[in-house]
């Protein structure tokens, strides 16, 4: 009986303990990145629906001082930066919470990336457009460019979700948005579009397979799977 209860209080060898640590570890390596990537993901969510929400009610209090927004001053020409900004200057700025303007190359400290790793776009590195870019006390960048048609007045918004941080990946923390003269409902570019259409359409897909895309469409196919980002989604 004496040898019995003095083998109980040994405890674990030493060898044991290491075999335990190594599974501990084996398990912790297996499942970190995938706990790491869905706390990373939910957070993307979180700011993408933030930033929606906070344009939102940009447009709704600017209605209420500049009237409807179908007389809005939209400008005239596709992809014109001056336009832009002094839309978002006129109409936004003062409904948001601005910590600083970027008006010269050295304000910026990030290059920002397509969804297939190329850069985009290169009016954010070229001195004379950089201008453009707003950092607000969120943590938030903004950035504008003119995307009217002859049928609809539009401007498009791009949002870094968290400023010079990383990635600094479109469909990672970089999304865009589309106020139109036709709506006072902020848009996401590919609204509309099936959820197919989303990761195959070129050019904008969200789809890192489908060759060199900005994947604009990102946003929409998180707000169209119900604000989540599932198992599909081009993560990396």
């Amino acid at each position: 009986m004496k040898n019995h209860f003095e083998s109980m209080k040994k405890g674990f060898t030493l060898a044991e303990v290491l075999i335990t640590l190594g599974i501990i570890g084996v398990v912790a390596a297996i499942t970190l990145p995938t706990l790491v990537a869905n706390y990373q993901k939910k957070q993307t969510v979180i700011r993408l629906k933030e930033a929606y929400t906070l344009l939102n009610q940009a447009i709704k209090n600017a209605e209420l001082k500049e009237g409807d927004i179908e007389t809005w001053d939209f400008g005239s020409k596709h992809f014109d930066y001056s336009e832009a900004q002094n839309f978002v200057e006129r109409y936004l700025i003062p409904q948001l919470k601005v910590a600083n303007k970027c008006y010269n190359l050295y304000c910026l400290k990030s290059t920002k990336y397509t969804l297939s790793n190329k850069t985009y776009p290169g009016y954010l590195e070229t001195e004379g457009h950089t201008g453009r870019s707003i950092f607000l006390t969120n943590g938030m960048q903004l950035w504008a460019y003119s995307d009217s048609d002859q049928d609809i007045k539009k401007i498009g918004i791009g949002i870094d979700l968290n400023g010079d941080g990383r990635p600094n990946i479109v469909g990672r923390d970089i999304f865009f948005f589309l106020i139109q003269n036709n709506s006072s409902q902020v848009q996401m570019p590919g609204v509309g579009w099936t959820r197919d259409g989303l990761f195959n359409i070129t050019g904008n897909a969200c789809n890192t397979t489908a060759g060199n895309v900005a994947g604009m469409y990102c946003g929409a196919l998180i707000q169209q799977d119900g604000w989540e980002i599932k198992s599909d989604y081009p993560w990396k």
